[in-house]
């Protein structure tokens, strides 16, 4: 039995709109459950959260949404390692302090924020003049204990993290956002690629034709912003606060 030529020619063209959708791949999978696949490190980080309702006062303070906020630095909560943090990161800040910036970009504390990421926020801060703090800027070995120490302490990551969306807000004001997760998909990607990058290039980061990381652990093959937004959308109600 012979099929018609034009059925055929139907098929190939619906078999090549198929294959180009999921070649090109979505942020998350339609039905995917992100918590799942992470495991108790999402449960972990959520449960972090919960017990830590200091950080959730402070940001109400600063009138910032602690359910925003969260899925900012959920990525890296879900990251996280107590052990690994204490093994891995003691010799890199050793390195970082005495010999210098190359040795800038390892990941610390419970936001898995980096030396960089700090000295950057510093410098944008005090430059817009946006802080009352003091920061020594200077490439000393003495800077850069400094700023290793702050980084030590989870209170001065969440005041990185306030720095951060400040800045984040003042710069990308103009932005109509289509909705507060799009917006904190925007945010959580610059957060983790860099915010001094500009516009075009934090959105090319956060589309489907971004290459994803070549890896079998779940815990890594989705973007920052993806997990952020799950977070947001899935959990963030347990944080939302009312001004």
């Amino acid at each position: 039995m012979e099929f018609p030529r034009c059925l055929i020619i139907v098929l190939i063209l619906l078999f090549q709109f198929v294959a180009g959708n999921y070649l090109l791949g979505q942020t998350i999978a339609p039905g995917a459950d992100l918590s799942a696949e992470l495991g108790n490190r999402y449960f972990d980080a959520v449960d972090y959260l919960r017990r830590n309702t200091w950080m959730s006062d402070t940001l109400k303070k600063e009138k910032i949404q602690p359910a925003f906020a969260y899925g900012i630095v959920f990525p890296g909560l879900v990251k996280y390692s107590a052990i690994k943090d204490v093994m891995e990161t003691g010799a890199t800040r050793m390195l970082y302090v005495q010999s210098g910036r190359k040795y800038s970009h390892y990941e610390v504390g419970r936001f898995q924020m980096k030396p960089s990421f700090a000295e950057l926020i510093e410098r944008n801060v005090t430059r817009q003049k946006m802080t009352t703090q003091k920061f020594d800027l200077k490439n000393t070995s003495k800077a850069r204990g400094e700023r290793a120490r702050r980084l030590d302490s989870q209170e001065w990551q969440l005041r990185y993290l306030v720095m951060f969306i400040r800045l984040m807000d003042k710069r990308f004001a103009h932005i109509k956002w289509k909705s507060e997760d799009d917006k904190l998909r925007f945010y959580a990607t610059a957060f983790s690629v860099g915010f001094n990058r500009d516009e075009r290039a934090i959105r090319r980061m956060m589309t489907t034709r971004s290459v994803l990381r070549r890896t079998s652990d779940a815990k890594s093959k989705y973007r920052s912003g993806d997990v952020a937004q799950w977070f947001y959308v899935n959990d963030g109600y347990r944080f939302m606060a009312e001004f």
